[in-house]
């Protein structure tokens, strides 16, 4: 696998952060396309259930990306802010969602934000944080950085989901590689551990020449639960659940995710 410090050189990310160049790559919606619409839909109804919150209550969706969980929050009725550092993406949520005259629209806005010290003049009802969307930064400080920014974001007694992947089950699968074959490229995906990181390799290969034309690696810190929890409590929030998939099922070790429920103290 290639190292993400020294991508050879007809990868984009040579002088960005991974997340900077890949969120903002042409790709990464299309690889990740099979993550849509409806199946976000199905989850944030399944959370917002499990949460309870007053129709009334403003939501923060941090690290939006295209916006297909700011979209579902909207249409069950709540106000929405769709966060997220990449410019494309944001164009694109804005592109998809937001429409004259529509009250769904009107429930919704996106901007432009570094998760570590964005500044909104809103205290918000909830906080989300999906899609592994969190550990990506080479200095612990800075993930605690993003859980401080939250934290003062929040009402008091305001909610934190924090999303992750499950350690224990990420690491049982290291070792495997995958294939995906799209009407424009295909892509070759491997992962392994390497010094408490998660990296995932994305080439992107020509379909006629079998030639990789680009590389863009993914790279996230492998916190265990009992970190991510540790690390929430002593950001000032109380942990309240965990759950281990989508459908918010009790978690277990061989859960695939690691999401917490926690409520700022």
């Amino acid at each position: 696998m290639p190292n993400p410090n020294t991508l050879a050189s007809n990868s984009p990310s040579l002088n960005r952060a991974w997340f900077e160049s890949w969120f903002d790559s042409p790709y990464y919606e299309e690889i990740y396309d099979h993550r849509d619409l409806s199946e976000a839909k199905e989850f944030i109804l399944r959370l917002t259930t499990k949460l309870a919150l007053p129709i009334t209550a403003q939501i923060l969706d941090l690290g939006c990306g295209w916006g297909r969980h700011t979209r579902s929050f909207a249409e069950l009725g709540y106000t929405t802010t769709g966060l997220d550092l990449s410019p494309r993406l944001i164009a694109k949520a804005q592109e998809n969602f937001i429409q004259p005259n529509n009250p769904i629209s009107e429930r919704m806005k996106f901007c432009i934000g570094d998760m570590r010290d964005f500044q909104l003049n809103t205290n918000f009802d909830a906080i989300v944080n999906l899609f592994t969307s969190f550990g990506y930064f080479d200095d612990k400080n800075q993930d605690l950085k993003v859980l401080g920014n939250a934290h003062r974001h929040l009402k008091e007694d305001g909610y934190l989901v924090l999303d992750f992947f499950n350690k224990e089950f990420v690491v049982s699968q290291i070792n495997e590689s995958e294939y995906r074959y799209g009407p424009k490229f295909d892509v070759k995906i491997s992962r392994t551990l390497a010094d408490g990181y998660i990296l995932k390799s994305i080439e992107i290969i020509q379909q006629k020449s079998g030639a990789i034309t680009e590389v863009y690696v993914e790279k996230v810190r492998c916190y265990s639960p009992e970190e991510l929890q540790s690390m929430l409590k002593s950001s000032g929030f109380e942990v309240l659940q965990h759950w281990g998939d989508y459908q918010l099922s009790p978690a277990g070790q061989g859960s695939p995710r690691c999401i917490f429920l926690a409520r700022k103290s």
